[in-house]
């Protein structure tokens, strides 16, 4: 997907939203900008100030927590256009979250007002704020699901079927990092799975 210079944020905000309250969107509108990211960059991390309302338009995004050796433990990927990211840094409510870029990627930002703030004025917000971590917290949940019940071979087939669109985009490492194994392991089992059934859908890296 390309957004350029005439990408019309106000007609976004509509179909995110799904109101027609006017005076609501463009408010919100007036804080937002489209902005573009190299890929590595970090969008959030532990400590950092202000509010940002993000909306991912195109790219791949990744959370994640650092280890106490430094390793990148990673909690989900974000692809979908329209993911709302997060909302306000108050709603990571798990310590020591980050968050950063995996491809070049393009967003929508608020920037400069809280949107808790903003929904006591139009609280159709509201409900958009209690939505808005839902794709968050699930993906955590079932990634715990797969980890404590999955073998590492279950968990990579089960990486296929949950997060296709980026198995092209993102590289094995981060694809055995997210899983909770080594890059030979995976190597290994992408390997056997090839043998096993030719027609198996595998990462061209």
């Amino acid at each position: 997907m390309t957004i350029d210079q005439s990408f019309d944020i106000v007609e976004f905000l509509h179909d995110f939203f799904m109101t027609d309250d006017e005076d609501m969107i463009n408010a919100f509108a007036s804080y937002c900008r489209v902005v573009t990211k190299e890929k590595g960059e970090i969008i959030y991390r532990p400590g950092m100030e202000g509010d940002s309302t993000t909306f991912l338009l195109d790219g791949v995004l990744k959370t994640y927590i650092l280890g106490p050796d430094g390793t990148e433990n990673t909690f989900t990927f974000f692809y979908e256009y329209s993911t709302a990211v997060f909302l306000t840094n108050d709603m990571f409510t798990v310590p020591g979250v980050w968050c950063k870029t995996l491809t070049p990627c393009t967003m929508i930002e608020m920037v400069g007002m809280n949107p808790y703030k903003l929904a006591n004025e139009y609280p159709v917000l509201w409900r958009e704020i209690m939505f808005g971590t839902l794709p968050f917290a699930v993906r955590i949940m079932n990634k715990a699901r797969a980890g404590y019940t999955l073998n590492a071979k279950e968990r990579y087939l089960w990486f296929l079927d949950k997060y296709e669109p980026v198995v092209d985009k993102v590289s094995q490492v981060e694809v055995a990092t997210f899983l909770g194994i080594t890059p030979q392991s995976l190597s290994r089992i992408r390997a056997e799975l090839a043998e096993a059934d030719e027609d198996i859908k595998l990462p061209h890296y």
